[in-house]
């Protein structure tokens, strides 16, 4: 029997590598493509295990056209891809205050590209991961619709809402099946060193002070990582342009992801408290009946059990994870 064959943009990022050994053990074939496999611990752990489950990984940056080109080439030869993934891309509202030309090189030119690998291998769908930056900052009770309107306050936000408007259009102009999803708040097993969750627990671990901006009254969505591979898989069965959030619906403020982390970690965070960035919103919260329609999709993993599994992992991988902090 032949296995379904799916390609992931990012496939050694903190949702391209869960995705990715999701999508192996669903028994199906996935050729990664990403930028770098060892510039930090954290991506040679993702690496070393994504060799052993049998993925495939293309090096290359998806801002280079010729690269980019080049990978279709291969993947023609192949044939018969069952969907894309497009995760790759810059992502951190402060680090694109400080180089937004790279953020929009990378997230529009390289959605650009990647869009036209699409096209070009005739995969059946396109999944492209954009973020809840996208509607700014939001008031408290209220819970952000994919209709709303939207109002991006950093490049890193701009450059991903451009980048959803460049998947409609080629949508809509060669009749792709594409879904863009608006991730909230993203963590889990393996996550990104330089979001919150994983510096807390870390730094705590390790008896080293967390910087919190602001007094931690802001609310995030925060959704684990499980449940939104769940609903990026099940949004590539979708026809034509759809827009879909991927949120919790529940949002925490952050003081208490910190005391529960102190709590499983039974040890005292020491916090250092900043002013808030003006660029940093201070609610995110998704309204999903969008994606209960399209996809049945709701998630599973609420805040405390979704930390416990984060910080066993943390845990049990700790020696290898040394250069984090």
């Amino acid at each position: 029997m032949n296995k379904s064959i799916y390609v992931i943009t990012g496939s050694l990022g903190f949702v391209g590598f869960n995705l990715s050994k999701s999508l192996i053990k669903r028994g199906h074939r996935v050729i990664g493509i990403d930028i770098d496999k060892n510039s930090d611990s954290l991506r040679k752990l993702r690496y070393k295990e994504s060799v052993k489950i049998g993925i495939e990984t293309f090096k290359a940056d998806i801002s280079d056209k010729y690269q980019v080109e080049s990978i279709a080439k291969e993947l023609n030869k192949i044939g018969n891809v069952e969907s894309i993934f497009h995760l790759a891309g810059l992502a951190g509202v402060r680090k694109s205050i400080e180089n937004p030309d790279k953020y929009y090189n990378v997230n529009l030119r390289g959605t650009f590209n990647i869009l036209q690998l699409h096209k070009s291998i005739k995969a059946k769908s396109l999944v492209f991961s954009s973020t809840s930056s996208v509607y700014g900052d939001i008031s408290k009770g209220y819970f952000s619709k994919e209709s709303d309107s939207l109002n991006p306050i950093s490049p890193y936000a701009s450059s991903k809402l451009n980048a959803e408007k460049i998947c409609e259009l080629f949508s809509n102009l060669y009749r792709l099946n594409i879904c863009v999803l608006r991730y909230f708040t993203v963590y889990g097993v393996a996550g990104r060193p330089d979001m919150s969750i994983l510096k807390f627990i870390n730094l705590i671990y390790k008896d080293k002070p967390i910087t919190i901006y602001g007094d931690g009254s802001q609310e995030r969505d925060f959704t684990y990582v499980s449940d939104v591979c769940r609903g990026t898989y099940d949004s590539s069965k979708l026809k034509g342009f759809n827009l879909i959030n991927l949120g919790k619906s529940n949002p925490d403020k952050l003081i208490t992801a910190v005391r529960i982390i102190e709590n499983k970690l039974e040890k005292k965070a020491k916090i250092i408290f900043k002013p808030q960035n003006q660029m940093d919103v201070n609610r995110t919260s998704a309204d999903i009946s969008n994606s209960k329609k399209l996809i049945n999709w709701d998630p599973l993993e609420g805040l405390e059990s979704g930390l416990d599994k984060t910080i066993n992992w943390y845990k049990e991988n700790v020696k290898s994870l040394e250069k984090l902090s």
